[in-house]
């Protein structure tokens, strides 16, 4: 999350992964812009579903790996990075910040959908808490983990790496991608369960496919695409689109099959869970695509310094007063036609994007000032010195030595 890849002189920077994430986040507003703005006809719907129908399911398949990407690009870092109590706060505060700012203001002008009682402000003053932001709930546990899970996979081979990450696999996903019922401990990807998962299937594509031949750029946790192992990357975008399509395939089965004998109504969005055999194929294909692509220099600082705000984009549309407010202003009312979905979804994700972009900057540099002359007290300056004691706790832990 953020500006996690840093570049050094002596060092070459994969601008795939910057481009991946701002990728990725349109992809994720693309996913709300269609379900919240009620493009994604019910898979229980009876009746043929119109060309728009199809059109907007497609689209979902094609996007739904946005979650997953973010948590392949997370393990893919941290496992040459460092465990950092002022980034795990540093998180916490951003995430609370934006839930209590935007929330409250989005109150005082009546955009929530929503009855605003005592429940829905408990939402927004303990967002993680509350589980208000999902993903930020799962990836603040899932971070803490860190330091435990990078030791562990330092610590194993090839062979023992494979062992373990085939079980988490076969009890995660192909248990319940094969299962005709709904299983119940099963939350569909939006746990730090699954986040862990991902972490070492990232942490394997690094180590054995995409590892870099220079050991200094491996010191530094960088990774040069021109030494990648493994199939081209035209090979990864055409699994990944293959997949997209079989998502899009098997949901429709499933509907059909429910339709016919009123079964499966359990799963019928199975193929849509990030957890998905088919969800996780397509990821990792287009995880490991852009990890091969060569993005120039000066085109990979725009998007690095775009990357860097992405998760702002994240807080700021999907927070509680406003997530089901911006769809209809941004046209998904409009949406009405095969090439209005895919056009309007575009067009809401860009839009989105750069302003959650520009709020972001804006914002942070506004949190830094005032951190800046915060820091002349007292009382703060000893909390930063206790932080900072705690970070560099971790300098020297086995596989976190970034």
């Amino acid at each position: 999350m953020g500006n996690t890849l840093k570049a050094s002189k002596n060092s070459t920077r994969n601008y795939g992964l910057d481009v991946l994430r701002c990728v990725a986040m349109i992809m994720v507003v693309i996913l709300h812009f269609l379900d919240k703005g009620g493009l994604l006809r019910s898979l229980s719907d009876e009746g043929s579903f119109s060309a728009s129908d199809v059109t907007a399911w497609i689209l979902e398949a094609h996007c739904i790996v946005a979650v997953n990407l973010y948590m392949l690009m997370s393990g893919y870092l941290l496992y040459e990075g460092r465990f950092k109590l002022s980034r795990l706060l540093g998180l916490v505060a951003r995430g609370w910040l934006y839930s209590v700012i935007v929330g409250f203001i989005g109150i005082a002008l009546g955009t929530p959908n929503e009855p605003v009682d005592t429940y829905f402000k408990l939402r927004l003053l303990l967002p993680i808490s509350m589980n208000t932001y999902w993903f930020m709930t799962a990836y603040i546990f899932f971070y803490v983990l860190v330091p435990v899970l990078g030791t562990a996979a330092k610590a194993m081979n090839r062979n023992q790496m494979k062992i373990i990450l085939g079980c988490l696999i076969f009890f995660h996903v192909i248990i319940k991608s094969i299962t005709p019922a709904q299983l119940t401990v099963d939350a569909g990807g939006m746990d730090a369960m699954w986040y862990v998962v991902l972490f070492f299937a990232a942490v394997y594509i690094r180590r054995f496919f995409g590892e870099p031949k220079s050991e200094e750029n491996s010191k530094k946790g960088l990774h040069n695409a021109k030494t990648t192992n493994g199939p081209k990357a035209i090979s990864c975008v055409i699994l990944y689109v293959v997949a997209a399509f079989l998502i899009f395939g098997e949901a429709m089965v499933l509907r059909f099959i429910y339709l016919k004998t009123g079964s499966l109504s359990y799963i019928l969005g199975i193929s849509y869970a990030y957890n998905h055999v088919l969800v996780l194929l397509a990821s990792v294909a287009l995880f490991c695509a852009f990890l091969k692509f060569r993005i120039p220099e000066k085109a990979g600082k725009v998007f690095a310094f775009l990357g860097k705000y992405s998760l702002g984009v994240y807080l700021l549309h999907e927070n509680l007063s406003i997530r089901y407010y911006w769809e209809p202003l941004l046209g998904s009312e409009l949406a009405t036609s095969p090439a209005g979905v895919i056009g309007m979804a575009l067009y809401a994700g860009i839009c989105i994007f750069i302003a959650g972009v520009i709020v972001d900057y804006v914002c942070s540099w506004i949190a830094g000032f005032m951190l800046n002359c915060l820091k002349k007290a007292p009382v703060i300056k000893t909390i930063a010195m206790l932080i900072e004691k705690a970070d560099g706790a971790f300098e020297n832990n086995g596989a976190f030595n970034g």
